[in-house]
């Protein structure tokens, strides 16, 4: 019994997992349709190259069938008015047979029928059936105006026959008397004949001109399929050639990395508008690389920057932990040192927000109306009371009225000052001048310092640079003031320039709009 237990056990294991398998294979066979279904929308995305031919082989197929229209139609319109003309050289011919003889010419008639493949009809004055080629003489009838029904009237003389009663498709048929592709030409007249009225009908089954012009448009069609094809053909490898710049860029794109940011697309060959994408996407990685390098040399001069001054207060925290705690002159040293340094450390994140604010365009800016000869004497009398080794004086201060930050333009202002008291000797002279200029003013800071070199000129505004390469808490500072002064001139409307000599002077020049003098 324990057996039996067992086995049950087992055999309810195996039919649970042939069970299962079931479910299993279509749970795959899902996945699979899946995959295969994103594969095929993914191979079923129409590629430019597809595009344009796609684009071009339907404008030029359309072309070619309009233009075989106009043949074909031409052709047909050129086919009636032969049959027009042969139509009535049989007439003429019927009529000058019958003039010559007093009897109906049978035989010349039926020559004539069988020469020129058309049927003919001779009528009394009252329209009744005296001869006629066709067999069945008692299905002819004379046909008028009056058969709207059968017939289309071109004019009093010519008659398109429609007849649904003979419609040959059957290319046996072809060549047979009695072939009637369901139309025929009919030239209907009156002659005189054994002094009495008369009337003969000519029919023209038209045989002929159907098939040209069947002939004509399959030619056309065969021909318009193999120029379409040939067309799909070149426009394809064509396409392909004018695109395959665009592949090789994408693929280059595609292998520029923070490593290999210095790679640049070809612009050589080509003068076209690919030739200014790719000088488009070379002046973009122009600017990501200089922005990229800019904000590494940002995060390294902001480290080095910080670095110190945490190094100075970690050592003497080093030291106060040791044995400077129990030596009050120790004590009251490394706290006065730390506290400079944490004040040092506290303006450089300040100015690394402000100039982070900045690029993000979050700075907030409180623009008032204020007269800024106002500030500059304010400016001038500060600088006087905290540095009496320079002569500071401002020779001319017009009244000027702006529309600005005050505490920006102030703190502006005094970077420029500041950075003259830097580097002009002491007893050196430095002129802050306000001149109105139309619709403008413009304010000078000029000094007699050191100067600056032509090669550091372009570059005194740059984060973190500095023309003497200096570290020093005297003149070294921090390199981002230049850089705060800059922007907020910027964004003032207003522009700077910069002109310096070794040895003599530099004089920096702000131009900003004011509202009226």
């Amino acid at each position: 019994m324990k057996n039996k237990g067992i086995y049950l056990q087992l055999i309810k294991q195996i039919i649970r997992c042939i069970s299962i398998v079931p479910f299993l294979l279509l749970k795959k066979i899902i996945s699979l349709a899946k995959k295969f279904k994103n594969r095929f929308i993914e191979k079923l995305r129409f590629s430019l190259t597809f595009k344009i031919t796609i684009v071009y082989m339907f404008i030029i197929s359309l072309i070619l069938m309009l233009l075989s229209g106009a043949i074909i139609g031409g052709f047909a319109i050129y086919a009636g008015w032969n049959a027009e003309d042969n139509l009535q050289k049989d007439f003429q011919l019927i009529s000058d047979y019958l003039k010559e003889n007093t009897e109906i010419p049978v035989e010349k008639l039926n020559r004539i029928s069988r020469l020129d493949n058309i049927s003919i009809s001779i009528f009394d004055e009252n329209k009744n059936l005296l001869y006629t080629t066709e067999n069945g003489e008692d299905s002819i009838i004379f046909r008028d105006e009056s058969k709207q029904n059968q017939s289309i009237v071109i004019n009093e003389n010519y008659i398109i026959i429609k007849n649904r009663d003979k419609v040959y498709v059957d290319w046996d048929y072809l060549n047979h008397n009695d072939n009637n592709f369901g139309y025929a030409m009919m030239l209907s007249n009156r002659v005189n004949w054994k002094s009495r009225d008369i009337y003969i009908q000519v029919k023209d089954r038209l045989i002929n001109e159907i098939f040209s012009v069947i002939v004509l448009t399959s030619t056309l069609l065969f021909m318009d399929i193999v120029v379409t094809i040939i067309v799909l053909l070149a426009g394809t490898r064509a396409s392909r050639k004018t695109l395959k710049p665009i592949e090789i860029m994408t693929n280059t794109v595609k292998n520029i990395t923070i490593k290999a940011l210095d790679t640049r697309l070809n612009i050589r060959g080509s003068q076209d508008e690919l030739k200014d994408l790719a000088r488009t996407f070379n002046t973009m990685l122009d600017r990501i690389q200089e922005s990229y390098e800019q904000q590494n040399q940002f995060v390294s001069d902001a480290s080095h920057e910080l670095r110190t001054p945490i190094s100075v207060i970690q050592g003497y925290v080093n030291m106060l932990d040791r044995w400077g705690k129990d030596d009050k002159s120790v004590l009251e040293e490394s706290i006065s040192a730390i506290k400079t340094e944490s004040e040092s450390m506290k303006l450089l994140i300040e100015k690394l927000l402000f100039l982070a604010r900045g690029d993000k365009n979050t700075q907030k800016v409180e623009k008032v109306e204020f007269y800024l000869n106002e500030l500059i004497d304010e400016i001038v009398k500060e600088t006087k009371l905290i540095d009496n080794t320079h002569e500071i004086k401002s020779e001319k201060n017009d009244l000027a009225k702006i529309n600005a930050d005050y505490k920006m333009i102030k703190e502006a202002l005094r970077v420029f000052i500041d950075n003259s008291i830097k580097y002009t000797p002491e007893g050196g002279l430095i002129k802050v001048n306000c001149i109105l200029q139309d619709n403008e003013v413009l304010i000078s800071v000029e000094d007699t310092g050191l100067g600056i070199s032509k090669e550091d000129l372009p570059h005194i505004f740059d984060r973190f640079y500095r023309a003497d390469k200096s570290r020093t808490k005297r003149t070294g500072g921090t390199g981002l003031g230049l850089s705060i002064a800059k922007w907020i001139i910027f964004n003032h409307n207003g522009r700077i320039t910069v002109e310096s000599r070794i040895n003599v002077g530099t004089k920096i020049s702000i131009t900003l709009p004011i509202i009226y003098k």
